[in-house]
């Protein structure tokens, strides 16, 4: 009888090694690898209004927005129509897998018919005045981040992962960690609450209007707030389609002045 506790205790001992006593059963990483993989699209275009509040003044933006995956490399051109003072106004972002390799941002201004580049500080700057920072509408690579599981819990009233999302060159970026609430669901984003480097939150990003469109569960809807500042954006994607076949002229620095 000793003998078979014995082994039993050494059977226990060996498997509580082995296996991770996180208590979850899956990994930040793995919650952010799947959040990667819900796009299954080579390419997509939509069109979107941004209604920008700040106290009593509000601001109207409307946009296409066009995105491609290339090798290495996921490409995004946005251009304003409306209204008359920011029209053909254009932002090029190109996002590289590699994470040693900077992202690429261009912006075009009609009325100095010049193609700007964006970089360092500029990245950091406010998105034609909203609450959403130029590095913001970048879309981040799995790899610029590490991942850690902090919880599950619900948000309005589905089931989540909570990840903490460190940036890995945190010297880029606005924020020293976003925590991330992902949809359990669908692996959609549900929340995001940005933390400075002075490790208080500082704005949110609440997300809604989910679809499911050819096939691909996706977000229709945004709320970026700024407390401290008492503003808020909100992003509304219409006439979603994917796979539309861009041409990849579309996203070169020489089309932005079209």
């Amino acid at each position: 009888m000793l003998l078979r506790v014995n082994v039993t205790f050494f059977c226990w001992l060996i498997v509580s090694i082995l296996i991770p006593q996180s208590g979850f059963c899956i990994t930040g990483l793995e919650v952010a690898e799947r959040m990667d993989a819900v796009d299954t699209s080579k390419c997509g275009e939509m069109q979107s209004i941004m209604l920008i509040k700040r106290g009593s003044q509000q601001l109207v933006r409307a946009m296409d927005v066009k995105k491609k995956k290339f090798e290495g490399v996921e490409k995004q051109v946005i251009r304003f129509s409306e209204p008359q003072e920011v029209r053909d106004t254009s932002y090029l972002t190109w996002s590289h897998q590699d994470i040693d390799k900077e992202d690429d941002m261009w912006v075009y201004m009609p009325s100095e018919s010049l193609v700007r580049r964006v970089s360092g500080g500029g990245k950091k700057g406010p998105f034609m005045r909203s609450d959403y920072a130029n590095e913001d509408v970048s879309k981040r690579e799995v790899a610029d981040d590490t991942h850690k599981l902090l919880r599950e819990e619900q948000l309005f009233g589905v089931d989540c992962y909570v990840v903490e999302m460190t940036p890995v060159h945190p010297h880029k970026t606005n924020f020293s960690k976003r925590i991330v609430w992902v949809r359990k669901d669908i692996w959609l984003p549900a929340k995001i609450e940005y933390i400075n480097h002075a490790g208080k939150s500082y704005k949110e990003l609440v997300y809604g209007g989910f679809k499911k469109i050819q096939g691909i569960w996706t977000t229709t809807r945004q709320k970026m707030t700024t407390p401290s500042r008492g503003t808020v954006t909100i992003m509304e994607y219409r006439k979603v389609a994917y796979d539309t076949g861009l041409s990849d002229s579309l996203f070169l620095q020489t089309d932005l002045k079209r």
